[in-house]
């Protein structure tokens, strides 16, 4: 009897130790919780599969992050549902069955006050803008045929040093410029005109832009409901050697059928995952080749609202990143909050400033609009998404000298079957936006069903 009583202990002692080296069977494996992976895991559990959700930090959302530290809902990350009109758009489908509350912001220069590096107020009427617009359009698109090796800057610059630009205020002019490159979350240096014209045709139909009430983090909470999902679980490893997949977690090996692999692009580009056998040469070359781009905001509350109605704001300084372009959230909040944001080398270059630096630099520039007399905000928040160990940045961009569509479609392109890829940066016309990356995850989720029928 104490012999029987000793191997039954014995048995349940290995069982209990053999989760450290391998897990039950999962049918499905999804790497990263945000909204691409967690579109691709509800659909593929809607659709009766097993799915385990690995997401290496200790929170679902990716660059999807509502922070409630200051005891009301404040976007670190994506902050507006971009495109309303789209069709592919799932988020305003999500919105609707969710009912959630919106409130349109126009993010055209049109809509900012400026002011010029004298504090002085500026107006922009519609004509400036569009002339300024059709001009630097027009003659992207001519360099598209006789110089195509071409920057935005190259083009910008050609405008300028024929005077073709001077009937602005340089105060709109860098207001456009900084518009241009927080959007594409990247330096005019390193945009080619393609970026600009592929842009100016997505966006006659593309709509407007909503911002959420109540956290944007409504969409990821409703999709991660009833999902499997294991937190703290850095993906090192992922095995396709065999039959099926096997993804390993430090000293634990997931086994499954397929993995869809959902991380930032940032992440694959350090190399942070091992794939057994090595990717294709095609494939980590679109994986280095695909340019990612860095956006950070400052984020500030007020004891009371010093700007009056503006609610969005472009103050010129020497440099025009410099914390130039700022938005007011109080028509979300209800707080007199200040967002500023800020991208490409200067936003890289401020990751590594402290918080004081950072704010003193940012107040510099609020001050020399609004007087040296405005208070210092009682509350304050700074992103810093390069720095983040598994995200290591924002959102990818148009690279220059590249074929981006050729880049982002071998990104995509599954291996075998069964390793997938999703992700904004697999997008081929929509890249940088929420709404692209919860498409991609159900591309692939569906690409799957119709590869690994249940």
């Amino acid at each position: 009897m104490k012999l029987f009583n000793f191997i039954s202990l014995l048995i349940i002692f290995m069982l209990s130790t053999a989760s450290f080296s391998e897990q039950q069977n999962n049918q499905v494996i999804v790497v990263g919780a945000g909204i691409a992976g967690l579109g691709a895991a509800k659909e593929l559990h809607d659709s009766g599969y097993a799915v385990t959700v690995l997401e290496a930090s200790e929170r679902i959302g990716g660059r999807i992050y509502t922070d409630r530290s200051l005891g009301f809902p404040v976007e670190r990350g994506a902050n507006w549902i971009h495109s309303n009109k789209l069709d592919s758009n799932r988020l305003m489908g999500l919105k609707d069955q969710l009912n959630i509350e919106t409130h349109i912001t126009p993010l055209s220069p049109t809509a900012f006050q400026l002011f010029n590096k004298d504090g002085d107020a500026v107006g922009l009427t519609e004509e400036e803008f569009n002339k300024i617009d059709t001009r630097i359009a027009l003659a992207a698109y001519a360099a598209s045929f006789f110089r195509p090796s071409s920057t935005l800057k190259d083009v910008i610059d050609s405008l300028r040093n024929f005077g073709l630009l001077s009937f602005a205020p340089n105060v709109v002019f860098q207001a456009y410029l900084q518009n241009i490159e927080l959007s594409a979350a990247e330096d005019i240096e390193k945009l080619p005109i393609g970026a600009l014209i592929t842009e100016a045709e997505y966006m006659e139909s593309a709509g407007e832009d909503e911002e959420v009430f109540g956290g944007f983090d409504q969409f990821t909470n409703y999709l991660s409901q009833g999902l499997d999902i294991k937190l703290n679980s850095p993906v090192t490893k992922i095995d396709y050697s065999s039959d099926g997949v096997n993804v390993y977690v430090k000293n634990i090996k997931y086994s499954a059928d397929a993995v869809i692999v959902t991380v930032p692009l940032g992440v694959l580009q350090k190399g942070m995952i091992k794939f057994q056998p090595e990717l294709t040469q095609a494939k980590q070359e679109a994986i280095n080749g695909i340019n990612w781009g860095n956006v950070n905001k400052v984020i500030f509350q007020f004891p009371y609202n010093f700007w009056g109605q503006s609610n969005n704001i472009f103050i010129e300084r020497e440099d025009r990143h410099a914390f130039t372009t700022w938005l007011s959230n109080e028509v979300i909040s209800g707080k007199p909050i200040l967002y500023s944001f800020y991208s490409g080398d200067f936003s890289r270059a401020m990751e590594d400033k402290t918080d004081d630096f950072i704010i003193k630099k940012a107040m510099n520039s609020l001050r020399s609009a609004y007087g040296q007399e405005i208070p210092d905000p009682e509350n304050y928040l700074i992103t810093r998404w390069g720095k983040e160990p598994y995200i290591l940045g924002s959102y990818s961009s148009a690279g220059h000298n590249q074929d981006d569509e050729k880049l982002r479609t071998e990104l995509g392109s599954p291996i075998a079957s069964k390793v997938f890829f999703a992700g904004e940066a697999t997008s081929l016309n929509e890249y940088g936006f929420a709404h692209a990356a919860l498409y991609t995850g159900l591309r692939e989720a569906e690409r799957l069903k119709t590869l690994l029928p249940q």
